[in-house]
């Protein structure tokens, strides 16, 4: 069984240190209740996940990193993004009242510096430029070195590569492998006509 107090701690330290526990536990229900996305929650009569007494036992937080955060109960956070290597952190934060989160899942934001997610949307769009037939390059790149990519590259493939994406098979492999960010051509976008406005 775990003991509250620390070894050797005095009375006088500990209740410090209960009181500062208490302050921060306060904090983090009075800001949790305060998001709108909880609000709506707990209007829903439907959901059974959230009442009030389970948010005053476990409230809803951002575990907080460098390049990106997760939101939802603070063990399930931690225990979610340990393996994560998502720069400094974790810091345990205050729910803002604009965050908008799943109840039944964790959810994860994605800061703009998140190496990590750079990565996923590179993959995910040279994936899109390649088209169905030649998508599975970006996995194959991923899972070899430079040198056996190249070695094992169809002659049809590295066509693909130099139409589709416009970079040579090597820059395409550093790319896939998150070494180095390409300057990628966007997605078309339907615009609006002037008569759709209104």
């Amino acid at each position: 069984m775990r003991k509250l107090r620390f070894d050797g701690e005095s009375d006088d330290d500990f209740r410090v240190r209960a009181e500062r526990a208490a302050n921060i536990a306060q904090v983090l229900v009075q800001a949790c209740f305060t998001n709108r996305c909880v609000q709506r929650m707990l209007a829903a009569t439907n959901s059974s996940r959230l009442t009030e007494d389970t948010l005053r036992r476990n409230p809803i937080v951002r575990v907080e990193y460098e390049q990106a955060y997760a939101i939802g109960g603070i063990g399930e956070c931690l225990r979610a993004t340990r393996n994560k290597h998502w720069g400094a952190g974790p810091w345990i934060m205050s729910l803002q009242p604009d965050d908008e989160f799943l109840s039944m899942f964790i959810t994860y934001v994605f800061r703009p510096n998140s190496v990590y997610n750079c990565r996923f949307e590179q993959r995910m769009r040279l994936k899109e430029l390649l088209g169905r037939e030649h998508c599975p390059l970006v996995q194959f790149a991923k899972q070899r070195t430079r040198a056996l990519f190249l070695r094992d590259l169809r002659e049809d493939q590295r066509r693909a590569i130099l139409q589709r994406v416009k970079f040579s098979p090597e820059l395409f492999w550093r790319a896939c492998q998150g070494r180095t960010f390409l300057n990628l051509p966007t997605r078309p976008m339907q615009l609006l006509l002037p008569f759709d406005e209104g």
